[in-house]
């Protein structure tokens, strides 16, 4: 009998494993599993999210919430260049400093696009 659960139990191990380790996997590789990361496919470890719509600040160009990033973000955006309030906190990718030429960057590579991905709180869509 115990030799049965030994053998039953490494063999759970060696192919069994695998099968649970790929069930929240990290492909972002921030030590976030993609089942609850903010911004799955950017690294983000500390999940900024300070417009607080359940997507980080590194995959998040929607400044207006309404799904999409377009015009009215970027005018949003444009009165935030070069500003560090708390109005504008959530325009920036990077918390506490000043918008700039790598947040422009990063809106003109999202603009016309969609916010996200992200992985969802349990009860809550991510990036709406």
């Amino acid at each position: 009998m115990k030799r049965n659960v030994f053998l039953a139990t490494t063999l759970l191990l060696l192919w069994g494993a695998p099968v649970f380790a790929d069930s929240n996997p990290d492909l972002d590789l921030d030590g976030v599993g993609d089942v609850i990361d903010n911004c799955s496919e950017a690294p983000n470890s500390d999940q900024d999210d300070t417009d607080a719509d359940y997507c980080g600040n590194l995959c998040d160009a929607d400044y207006t919430q309404d799904g999409a990033v377009g015009i009215a973000d970027f005018n949003f955006f444009r009165r935030c260049f070069i500003e560090r309030s708390d109005l504008c906190k959530h325009t920036q990718p990077v918390p506490g400093q000043a918008v700039g030429i790598a947040d422009f960057s990063y809106f003109r590579s999202a603009f016309l696009g969609t916010p996200g991905p992200s992985g969802s709180t349990p009860g809550i869509v991510a990036c709406p």
